[in-house]
């Protein structure tokens, strides 16, 4: 193992050391008092100037400005949020009405061709009524006709029958057995 080498510095331990240390001492006390005053007449002069200064209408004034800054930094903020939660509320509104707009944009979509659809029926119906007024027209006509037909088939009848009263009994009496074997045959 290699030496290991250990160097202090010599200090002398004497009596007239320790003298000298005490006045020296006693210098340093006297030069630290000499230095002490101005220092803390320093800090004190620079406190009183921080008191008069903290205290004067300036730094007053700028605290009431910097609370009243700070008032209505928080109004403003109180109005933000408010502002905030009632554009929330128009856009939760919003989004309702345009749902419901699409709702009704397709309901409306669905009545028009409901009615298209309707009005196409009418238009169909109204030709299928025209028609059958036509039919009825012509089956009116055509009853017309021949109820004009029967009248004068019954007048002819009528004036036959007259005249067949006026004719000797035998030659009315031949047609009506015809007309009844007729009946009889048929039957």
């Amino acid at each position: 193992m290699a030496p290991t080498l250990y160097h202090y510095w010599p200090v002398p331990i004497t009596d007239e050391s320790e003298s000298m240390s005490s006045s020296q001492k006693l210098r340093w006390l006297k030069w630290l008092g000499i230095l002490e005053i101005p220092v803390v007449m320093g800090l004190s002069v620079a406190l009183i100037i921080f008191v008069v200064k903290t205290n004067s209408k300036a730094c007053r004034d700028g605290l009431l400005v910097e609370q009243e800054c700070h008032n209505v930094t928080s109004l403003l903020e109180r109005q933000l949020t408010q502002t905030w939660q009632a554009l929330q509320g128009t856009m939760d509104q919003a989004t309702t009405c345009n749902k419901t707009v699409v709702t009704l944009s397709a309901s409306l979509v669905k009545e028009k061709a409901w009615g298209q659809e309707q009005l196409t029926r009418g238009e169909k119906l109204q030709g299928e009524i025209e028609t059958l007024k036509q039919q009825l027209q012509a089956a009116l006509e055509e009853v017309k006709q021949l109820r004009e037909g029967k009248e004068a088939s019954s007048k002819e009848r009528e004036t036959s029958s007259v005249s067949s009263l006026k004719a000797p009994p035998g030659s009315v009496v031949v047609p009506v057995y015809l007309l009844l074997g007729l009946r009889a045959l048929l039957a």
